[in-house]
């Protein structure tokens, strides 16, 4: 109940404070980080260390593939000048 109650209580913050104008770039991830202190009842560490990097780990390998092939193919089109050539056409 406290992190329903934390994330209600940041959400109205935020749009208080971005109505008078600070940047939600920095609002945004300073509410996120104070909610996930406050609700958290799991050491925070760990739940990074056990739970979000064996996610990022999963993600990575089934996408790298994908990240190096279009990166190829970005190296590729670039070289060859066929980017400049589509560049040209689509403006």
């Amino acid at each position: 109940m406290t992190g329903i109650l934390a994330i209600v209580v940041a959400l109205a913050l935020l749009m208080f404070l971005a109505y008078r104008g600070l940047s939600l770039l920095i609002l945004a991830p300073a509410l996120a980080a104070l909610v996930a202190l406050v609700s958290v009842d799991t050491p925070l560490l760990a739940s990074y260390t056990q739970v979000f990097m064996g996610s990022a780990g999963n993600f990575i390998v089934m996408y790298f593939p994908l990240f190096l092939l279009g990166a190829i193919f970005g190296k590729l089109m670039e070289d060859s000048g066929s980017a400049e050539v589509l560049a040209g056409a689509i403006v």
